[in-house]
């Protein structure tokens, strides 16, 4: 009794606050004592794991939380372009840790660009990341500092829609000298990394008027919409010169995801209103029904990979995202009711996989990829594969899962579920500097791979504080999060470009 009237307390004194972002967003008043006390503990994590960035990894990419250092092996390299204060701005911004925000805000404003970078960066992490990133903290402030900011991201990209002449875009931009060019030692293009531009490059276009952003993305879309596939799936190579498939592996896991999430998330984002991504999302899930989705001897439902149309049963961390898809995708079936439930079931059981897939490890995190069908007692496990199978990255798949299952069902197990994480982070992958990834999830005191992911913060953290918070912070029917885990705002019906009231009002005023 006295811990929960300690609680309540808490909670009257937060909303006395004015200082507190959460106050702005509109979700304080929670009844639910027990939740506000989780998202309050998510909260610190963030705090911890930030002030551990900022204080041995400033300016940097990301944090190396074993020793204290700059983690240089990211995705973007040695040059120290923040990504990890521009992936977490909003973040930081969500939960009200304003002195945090506002030394990442000055940084931001002072020094971000990419002017300098005389090296080949990924055109969908810059995107995701960066661009994503800007135009969430654009969204909830109206500042033109991040609209500028982002337009010039988006403008660094546009080389790697024009070198090939077949719309299909480069993987690589150097942003200095102005060019694109393939993966190394690759020359096709990736269908997750060409289906993740999307939803960024529609929203620049709309606060800034600029129609050509738009209509790159379009236009490529118009040409997978066209291309003959086989069996009506989406292979994951593509050759960005001849705009022919490559070999035919299918999947919703690394290579695969983006590009049918982006294809719901148009739609959701456009009000409802863009048809062409509607079809698209219908029919893409639908063959993947029909020739991925399996069930296991154990029972576990599964989204398998396709090679040559040969069924490998087996996920991916990254796979368990399509939960939640299909879950939110189950409102594009809203002329069918028996579609509409059935997708929205798929999800759930899609859910109750993956958190499989967490729960039969001793450290209670999941591993990279897992398998089925090899014994019942190994469903869902890597046992047996291969070493770099069995790590956990700190990846936020999973708990996105329970976060928009949460808000559409208000099932209590997932809120149980994502608490269940928040320990297992907490037992197992807290450092001294940070948080950090495991090697080994079936070794309850196995070696840590020593990186804090931008990520980690920007989506697991930040998904796992939503789970804990009213639905009212971040509605649905209001804002789609990108696949960084960047909210944007869902257009207004007959509202090509941005008017004073795409900016919500709750927002703090910061420098």
């Amino acid at each position: 009794m006295f811990l929960q009237l300690a609680l309540l307390l808490f909670g009257f004194l937060q909303l006395r606050c004015p200082a507190s972002a959460s106050n702005q967003f509109g979700f304080a008043g929670h009844a639910d004592a027990r939740a506000q006390s989780q998202r309050q503990k998510v909260k610190e994590m963030m705090k911890f794991a930030w002030n551990g960035y900022a204080q041995h990894a400033w300016e940097h990419n990301e944090l190396n939380s074993v020793l204290g250092a700059p983690h240089n092996g990211s995705i973007m390299g040695q040059h120290k372009i923040g990504l990890s204060i521009v992936d977490n701005l909003d973040t930081l911004y969500i939960m009200g840790l304003q002195e945090e925000y506002n030394r990442g805000y000055q940084w931001v404003r002072q020094n971000f660009s990419l002017d300098h970078v005389d090296e080949y960066l990924s055109v969908s992490e810059l995107n995701v990341h960066f661009v994503g990133g800007l135009l969430s903290m654009y969204a909830f402030t109206g500042s033109s500092l991040f609209q500028s900011k982002a337009e010039d991201v988006v403008k660094k990209l546009l080389p790697a829609f024009t070198s090939m002449g077949s719309g299909i875009p480069q993987a690589m931009v150097n942003p200095k000298r102005g060019v694109a060019g393939p993966r190394p030692g690759a020359y096709e293009a990736i269908l997750s990394e060409i289906g993740s531009l999307h939803l960024e490059f529609s929203y620049i276009t709309e606060i800034t008027g600029h129609l050509k952003y738009r209509n790159y993305v379009h236009q490529l879309r118009d040409k997978l919409e066209n291309m003959l596939k086989p069996r009506s799936l989406y292979p994951v190579y593509l050759n960005p010169r001849t705009a022919a498939w490559g070999p035919y592996k299918m999947t919703l896991g690394t290579m695969g995801d983006i590009f049918y999430e982006y294809l719901l998330k148009n739609w959701l984002r456009s009000g409802k209103t863009n048809k062409q991504s509607r079809d698209l999302y219908q029919t893409a899930v639908g063959r993947i029904l029909v020739y991925q989705l399996g069930l296991s001897s154990a029972g576990l439902t599964y989204l398998g990979e396709l090679a040559n149309f040969h069924v490998i049963r087996r996920m991916e961390h990254r796979t368990c995202f399509a939960g939640g898809l299909f879950a939110l995708g189950a409102s594009a079936y809203f002329n069918d009711s028996v579609l509409a439930a059935r997708h929205l079931q798929v999800g759930k059981e899609l859910a109750h996989t993956c958190h499989e897939s967490y729960r039969r490890t001793p450290t209670g995190l999941g591993p990279e990829s897992f398998q089925f069908d090899s014994t019942p007692e190994e469903d869902a496990t890597a046992t047996g594969q291969a070493s770099v199978q069995k790590a956990f990255r700190l990846r936020p798949e999973v708990v996105e899962t329970y976060f928009i299952l949460w808000r559409l069902t208000h099932d209590q197990k997932y809120r149980d579920w994502g608490w269940e994480v928040v320990e297992a982070l907490e037992r197992h992958c807290r450092t001294e500097f940070g948080y950090s990834g495991l090697e080994n999830v079936y070794l309850k005191n196995g070696p840590k791979d020593g990186v804090q992911p931008s990520y980690f913060m920007a989506e697991t953290l930040k998904y796992l504080y939503l789970l804990f918070s009213n639905d009212t912070l971040l509605p649905l029917d209001k804002w789609v999060f990108n696949t960084g885990g960047h909210p944007l705002p869902i257009q207004y019906v007959n509202k090509m470009f941005r008017s004073k009231k795409n900016v919500p009002e709750y927002h703090l005023e910061f420098p």
